[in-house]
This record gives structure tokens, C-alpha cells and sequence, in this order.
């Protein structure tokens, strides 16, 4: 591994610290090196607080002089909430910069670079890069896109089914990956499930650590049938729950939820009487949503994959056999010929159960 990897592998885990916090902004890191020593780091705490390079900056006072930044994302050139760092970079008397990626944001991509270059400063980019936009899959997909990432996570018996003839699912997979999900929660903005999961298991929704990042709990209700006894109604991290529903639901109950502290958003439903999925993840992505981790159910699942939604995929697979059940992609009807491929990154063991992670083509 070379210095710069590095010390940028050292913003990565920096810019960690932020995540949930600052979306729609990315999470960013920063490092200051000086005589082979990181001399000040930071990382972009909040959204609309100082971002990751000027906290270096200002623990670094007068030793940031003719010393290398590192950073995971190119700084900004523009005013937004706060100003931008690359002044605060030049003033700084910085006299290198080295930059994993660059920031995709038309106010920027590459503008950034040309004006700290124009300064004087040597500037270095594309070391890492891959990494650098997985860690920012998010923040990448809302620019380019006008969407959130999409995470699809399923816990499959071996011949397919996520549940068994009676609806029971609890638990298929065993307690290492349900820690995983856990954890994923906490990676995303947001934690999605269909109606039908909710009346089936009345879940939380939440990850293990409570006093950590708490993400939305987003709920499809097509029509607000959702009783307001349910945990995501009515526990204490219920102002975190959005109802997600289609145009012309019931103004009352819609008056109701907000009187409690829940949003309700409202999409356009398509020809079917369905709600429009790609307009409800562009209006998510107008929100500031960067990556949503969807559980299920099935239905949502087939309907996610239908309409080219899922970016990811997470299976995780338990060593049981069924022969009967609930199979995972409901209302999926494809032929060999125009079968949807994943690309598979990553195969890991957990306990007794297989992780295939991929990415949709």
C-alpha cells in the first residue's frame, strides 16, 4: 500500500463517522499530512455544519503550511451552506492535495481542482476512486440519477422461499446475519417494508445500537390502512417512520399521522391503481434520501426488480429446505431470454449461512 492509499484509507473510515448525519450531503474525511505525520483530521459531522477539510484546517493552525491534504471526495468550489473549502485550502498555504475522487455535482466535477490548481497547489485525483464512490454510493446515485441507491435484502431457505406455507419467517437465517442487517440499517437513510410485512411481523425496523443514527422507516401504504398501533406508529422513534402513499389517500388520516409526528408522502398512482415507484423515489431523492435498504415483502421485492429500482442486491441464504412457502419475488414473470443478471461482488459465510451480495445489470 503506498502513503497515499494510506492516509485516504484513513479519510474513508473518517468520513464513516458522518454517515446518516449529513445526507443529502456526502459523508467526507479529511487528513493532514506533514514530514510523513498526520499532523489534524476531520469529518463532515452534520449537514450544514463546516465540512470535513476545514475541522482539519482549523486543528491544524499555522502547521497546515506547505503541508498535503488528503480528502475522499474533491472539495467544493462554491458557496452552499458554508463557504468554500478550496479558500479555505489556499488560505491555509496547503501545498498539496490529494483527492480519492471527484465530486460528481456539476457545481463542481473537476472546478474544484482547477481552482486549487490555479493557486499554485499540486492536486492528485483518482487514487482509490473506486472505493471512494462505493463509500458514497449514495450521494453518486441522487446526483446522476435523481434517486436514491437502492439496497434489496432477502433471507432465502436454499430453494427459495422466505417463509414458510404459514407466513412464518422468523428466523430463517441465523443470528450473525440478522446482525448484518442491523448494521445495514445504519449504513442507509432509510429502511423500507410493504404493507404486508408490517401486519405479518410488526417490526421496528430499527439497528441494535438506539442511541446510534436512527434511519426513516419508510412504509409503502397504498390507501393508509395502517393501524396506529403498530410499532412504527406508535414506539418513541415514531416522528422517524414516513408513510409512503398514493395520491388521493385519505386527507383525514393523513391530518392524523402528522398530528403525531409522521410524514406522509404522496406519489402519483400508475394505470393500475398502484403507487408510481420511480416518482416516489424521485420525490425521496428531492428529500435528500440518498440509499434506502429494502426487507420485503415479495411483492415489493418483484415490484422493485420490475421497474429497474434495485441497485443492490443482499441474499442471505440459510442451509434449510422448505419444499413450500413464499417464494421472494412475487408478480416476477421472466423468461431465461430476458432474465435479469447480477453481478455477484461478494460471497462471505456467516455462521452457517451464505452472503451473496451484488450488483443489478
Amino acid at each position: 500500500m503506498s502513503e497515499h492509499e494510506k492516509y485516504l484509507k484513513r479519510t474513508f473510515e473518517l468520513a464513516e463517522k458522518g454517515r446518516g448525519y449529513t445526507s443529502p450531503n456526502p459523508v467526507v474525511g479529511a487528513v493532514i499530512v506533514r514530514d510523513g505525520a498526520i499532523i489534524s483530521e476531520g469529518w463532515h459531522q452534520l449537514f450544514g455544519a463546516e465540512h470535513a477539510e476545514v475541522m482539519a484546517l482549523k486543528a491544524a493552525g499555522e502547521r497546515a503550511r506547505s503541508a498535503t491534504l488528503y480528502v475522499n471526495l474533491e472539495p467544493c468550489c462554491f458557496h452552499g451552506k458554508t463557504p468554500p473549502c478550496t479558500d479555505a485550502i489556499i488560505e491555509a498555504g496547503i501545498a498539496e492535495v490529494v483527492i480519492a475522487t471527484l465530486d460528481p455535482n456539476p457545481r463542481v466535477n473537476g472546478a474544484g481542482v482547477q481552482r486549487l490548481e490555479s493557486a499554485g497547489i499540486k492536486v492528485v485525483h483518482g487514487i482509490t476512486a473506486d472505493q471512494a464512490r462505493q463509500l458514497n454510493r449514495g450521494f453518486f446515485k441522487l446526483v446522476t440519477d435523481k434517486r436514491p441507491w437502492m439496497t434489496l435484502k432477502l433471507a432465502l431457505t436454499i430453494d427459495g422461499f422466505i417463509a414458510d406455507v404459514t407466513g412464518k419467517s422468523k428466523w430463517i437465517t441465523g443470528e450473525l446475519s440478522r446482525n448484518f442487517v442491523h448494521q445495514q440499517r445504519q449504513q442507509h437513510d432509510a429502511v423500507l417494508v410493504g404493507l404486508g410485512t408490517l401486519f405479518k411481523d410488526d417490526p421496528t425496523l430499527l439497528p441494535d445500537d438506539h442511541a446510534g443514527y436512527i434511519p426513516y422507516r419508510m412504509v409503502i401504504d397504498e390507501d393508509l390502512h395502517i393501524p396506529f398501533r403498530m410499532n412504527l406508529i406508535s414506539d418513541q422513534f415514531h416522528t422517524r417512520t414516513i408513510v409512503l402513499t398514493g395520491s388521493g389517500a385519505n386527507q383525514a388520516k393523513i391530518r392524523e399521522f402528522a398530528a403525531r409526528g409522521i410524514k406522509v408522502v404522496a406519489a402519483p398512482k400508475d394505470e393500475f391503481g398502484w403507487i408510481n415507484l420511480p416518482e416516489l423515489f424521485r420525490i425521496l431523492g428531492e428529500m435528500g434520501v440518498t440509499s434506502v435498504y429494502c426487507e420485503g415483502g415479495s411483492q415489493l421485492a418483484g415490484s422493485l426488480l420490475m421497474t429497474k429500482l434495485v441497485d443492490e442486491i443482499q441474499l442471505f441464504i440459510a442451509p434449510k429446505i422448505l419444499g413450500e412457502g413464499l417464494r421472494a419475488f412475487s408478480g416476477l414473470m421472466q423468461t431465461l431470454d430476458t432474465a435479469l443478471q447480477v453481478r455477484w461482488e461478494e460471497v462471505r459465510q456467516l455462521e452457517s449461512d451464505l452472503l451473496l451480495r451484488g450488483r443489478l445489470s
